[in-house]
């Protein structure tokens, strides 16, 4: 005998593990353009991934390899790190999860075909807290020294959403914006969503947000 509310229990506990596992995993996003992929590097914590790849203008199928670096071979190929299905020009897809631990790894595309890219996990990323209420933020600079950095940002009373740029200072335009920076969600009010890992440099950078929008605040790496 069918019993309803046994298959009901069991579909949302199934749904519940589901959830729990995606809110695990993060997807990171690559683009294949002829003969490269635009980002050129990578710097990531020990965890759970899934790489997108979108292949924009490159006339026949890409993949992607995800192998140790200095062991590029076929036989040492991360295999979770294979698209699911190969991607067309103006599509993209994606890979199964991926559990990196930290060291040094190379990713590329045999098929368009790329270089090898540095991808990097490190155990050792500072987290930074940024908040914004409206037109501004709470901190309105910071001195770091030079290493691997994730930001935080929260919206704290914008009342739509906001988001989080950094750039070198003296070259804010969308070009020199440093991509991984990026929030990896729109951050609504009440919420708050982090960037990609940053490997800062020393230097002078500036931090800001155009939606809310705010000032330019100076952020200066040192050694």
């Amino acid at each position: 005998m069918f019993n309803s509310k046994f298959f009901s229990t069991l579909t949302m506990l199934l749904l519940l593990f589901v959830s729990a596992i995606n809110a695990q995993t993060s997807t990171i996003s690559l683009e294949q353009t002829k003969g490269e992929f635009t980002t050129k590097s990578l710097t990531l914590s020990p965890g759970d991934y899934q790489f997108e790849i979108a292949n924009n203008g490159v006339e026949h199928e890409v993949g992607f390899v995800l192998a140790p670096k200095g062991k590029t071979d076929q036989a040492n190929h991360i295999k979770e790190a294979y698209v699911k299905a190969p991607v067309k020009n103006g599509t993209s897809s994606l890979t199964n999860i991926v559990s990196l631990s930290p060291g040094e790894y190379v990713y590329f595309c045999p098929l368009n075909p790329t270089e090898h890219y540095d991808l990097t996990v490190n155990e050792t990323v500072n987290k930074i807290n940024l908040a914004q209420t409206k037109g501004e933020f709470t901190v309105k600079s910071l001195t770091l020294t030079a290493g691997d950095y994730q930001f935080e940002i929260a919206n704290n009373g914008v009342d739509h959403e906001v988001g989080f740029v950094l750039a070198p200072k003296g070259k804010t335009d969308q070009t020199n914006h440093i991509k991984e920076a990026y929030v990896k969600a729109p951050v609504k009010n009440g919420t708050s969503s982090t960037t990609n890992i940053v490997s800062l440099t020393p230097g002078e950078y500036v931090y800001f947000c155009p939606l809310n929008p705010t000032e330019q605040y100076d952020l200066i790496v040192t050694k």
